[in-house]
């Protein structure tokens, strides 16, 4: 067994990770085992793809090198055979053909690889031994997203088991809520390593934003403790698309806009002043004021308060902190972008609400964020900041 397969993996089984060789001449096949052997790895060899297709269901392979030009079935029928099946196998295709054409062909069929006759040593196996990393990698990735949906899968049950004991009423009903919040934070920490730092602050900001307003004190109670949950439907984003670092492309965009609908679906269905000003915030915080925003379209004033309010704390607070697919900006820069926004994006009576608090804001960002200190004691001196009454 090679030294790095026995090294590697953490729990996960690769299996036998065995090489095979599919060419019908006799005499490459053996030269290319013999420096596949050499480098410590087990081979088979095979005359015909009809043979090591057969072979290749049997899971111990972990490479196929496979040549393109054969008698009956060729390399790039068992090419197709293998891309659309649930093999976890890499193929590596081998030709005598040098024109760049033909491995583009491999590649958009499926293939990893591909090298071209004659094939040198050191190259062969190079490529064997990335092959073989590029399935591991795949095994390793599958298995975390199987562990992750399974992680998610619990904790969006105990989110909801709380969101039951919200909608049953008694006399605990605002302490279960506040605790159905921490839960689904818990639950989308392993989609979003910001999200339990940012759901924290957008409910202190919102809180000061409807203070300047001049919201009543019941409002501005529902306000901070309904709009952490205004992100909730992302649970149900597949992490490919939450976690891409570069831009969305236009489908993934229109994938990502449907955690709006998710979340109004999973908050919805209640009598509870809370649990209905919750399920508004999580459909209407990415509508504009112009009406060019999403899911609905919705413009001015048609777009509830609390959606105006929880547009510009989210993305306030999305951009003085570092994400997967940005840096974090300065305050100083943040506040250009807001106002370069303030055409079109935001409610500008709610923006200027914002400015009025900004001091307040700062406190409260400061008071959240501060290493120093506990988090349970930074939350607790944040949230008194942000529910003093103003000056």
């Amino acid at each position: 067994m090679p030294q790095e397969h026995a090294a590697a993996g953490f729990g996960v089984d690769f299996g036998a990770e065995r090489v095979l060789i599919v060419d019908d001449e006799p005499g490459i096949r053996r030269y290319l085992g013999r420096v596949i052997s050499a480098a410590g790895r087990e081979v088979d060899e095979f005359e015909n793809p009809d043979e090591a297709l057969s072979q290749l269901r049997s899971g111990d392979y972990a490479v196929a090198l496979v040549d393109i030009k054969m008698p009956g079935h060729d390399g790039l029928w068992l090419l197709g055979q293998v891309a659309g099946s649930d093999l976890d196998v890499c193929i590596v295709m081998v030709t005598g053909d040098t024109d760049v054409h033909t491995a583009v062909s491999c590649l958009t069929r499926g293939a990893d690889d591909y090298i071209t006759k004659p094939v040198d040593k050191a190259q062969l196996t190079q490529t064997v031994a990335k092959a073989v990393q590029t399935r591991r990698l795949r095994i390793e990735n599958k298995a975390y997203r199987e562990d992750l949906e399974r992680l998610v899968g619990e904790r969006t049950a105990q989110l909801e088991g709380a969101l039951q004991d919200v909608r049953k009423g008694g006399a605990a009903l605002a302490q279960a809520y506040r605790d159905s919040i921490y839960r689904l934070a818990s639950a989308a920490e392993y989609r979003d390593s910001e999200t339990g730092g940012h759901i924290r602050r957008i409910g202190l900001y919102s809180h000061v934003i409807a203070q300047h307003l001049g919201c009543d004190d019941d409002f501005l109670e529902l306000v901070r403790l309904a709009s952490p949950m205004h992100d909730v439907g992302k649970i149900g984003i597949r992490d490919s698309i939450l976690l891409k670092p570069g831009r969305l492309t236009p489908e993934e965009f229109e994938e990502m806009k449907a955690h709006t609908l998710i979340g109004g679906r999973l908050l919805g269905g209640s009598d509870y002043p809370l649990m209905c000003l919750a399920e508004t915030i999580a459909v209407s915080h990415h509508e504009r004021f112009d009406g060019s925003g999403y899911p609905h379209g919705l413009a001015g004033e048609n777009i509830p308060l609390a959606g105006r309010i929880v547009a510009i704390a989210d993305v306030f607070d999305a951009l003085i902190t570092q994400r997967v697919y940005k840096p974090a900006f300065t305050w100083e820069r943040a506040l250009e972008i807001l106002h370069e926004e303030s055409d079109g994006h935001f409610d500008p009576r709610v923006l200027s609400a914002f400015d009025k608090g900004l001091s307040l804001i700062t406190k409260v960002i400061v008071a959240d964020t501060d290493p120093a200190i506990s988090g349970a004691r930074r939350y607790r001196t944040a949230t008194s900041l942000s529910i003093a009454k103003p000056d």
